[in-house]
């Protein structure tokens, strides 16, 4: 029996970010007075390249949700379609979005500058609502109104404890027969930065569903100070994401040095991994109740 499709969440999310990056270079572009907007070429070429990036963006989500709703669609009527699908309010003014995206991505066929501000300055809104349609369509439809991407946090999961018991066997070797082979240095260094860079994506996933509105490289910590990973493990995870960054900086790390860095901190990746899973048990029930 064929796998039943669903949403990948972390695919939606991530083209929706890249939408509202766009979309906001976009607004504050269109804030500018008509005369300096149709007159400035570096302002139009700028918003050639944001215009073109929101409506892949839109295209992308748009070509997932068509494939798991099973909706034949081509380029230019996936979004009306896939709009209709998921409620979109506005979702037949997409018509004449769509012919006007093409008609102005065509450069034979061109679009004034005064054109293209007057239909922008009306028409922006619909990036945005159609995008508030989705994510409204997913959250009914499948009960996950966090958008939690579960698939993604156990792919993240087993690559983890995949490269943490890879390290670990070769640790077991002993401290002398890592230093004598240049291809055990090389293979934890792997394994390492794989077990890291899968925690730090789990740590982004979930940060903002926790409230965790600003981070950046100290993703971790920051769930630390939210008490999402307790306290205790704070220097476990300032260890982590120090060797991370001396790993992937031009400084060496010495064999012997490396070896007892991993023998003390690769023991606590899935430790932390279960108090992030727990942090986020909790934080689900709490929804439910309240709903």
């Amino acid at each position: 029996m064929p796998k039943k499709k669903t949403y990948k969440i972390s695919l939606i999310l991530e083209a929706f970010h890249n939408l509202e990056k766009s979309y906001s270079d976009l607004k504050k572009n269109l804030n500018l007075p008509r005369e300096e907007f149709t007159r400035n070429k570096l302002v139009l070429d700028r918003v050639r390249i944001d215009f073109n990036l929101a409506f892949e963006s839109c295209m992308r989500v748009c070509r997932h949700i068509s494939a798991v709703m099973n909706l034949k669609t081509s380029s230019k009527d996936c979004l009306v379609k896939t709009a209709d699908a998921v409620g979109m309010k506005e979702s037949q003014k997409l018509r004449d979005f769509i012919d006007f995206y093409f008609k102005y991505r065509d450069l034979k066929d061109a679009v004034s500058p005064e054109e293209l501000y007057t239909f922008l300055k009306e028409n922006l809104h619909l990036f945005k609502e159609y995008a508030r349609a989705v994510v409204e369509h997913i959250k009914r439809t499948t009960g996950n109104h966090l958008l939690i991407d579960f698939d993604l946090l156990k792919e993240k999961s087993r690559h983890i404890k995949d490269s943490v018991r890879k390290i670990e066997f070769v640790l077991s070797q002993g401290e002398e027969e890592f230093r004598e082979k240049p291809m055990y240095y090389d293979r934890t260094k792997y394994f390492y930065q794989v077990a890291y860079d899968s925690l730090y994506d789990i740590c982004t996933h979930l940060a903002p569903k926790f409230g965790i509105k600003r981070f950046g490289d100290d993703c971790l910590s920051k769930m630390v100070e939210a008490g999402v990973i307790p306290q205790d493990y704070y220097m476990d995870v300032f260890k982590m994401t120090n060797l991370k960054n001396r790993l992937i900086s031009t400084w060496e790390v010495p064999p012997e040095e490396l070896y007892s860095s991993l023998k003390e901190i690769v023991p606590r990746f899935e430790p932390v991994v279960k108090e992030i899973s727990k942090s986020l048990k909790e934080l689900l029930e709490r929804r439910a109740k309240a709903q």
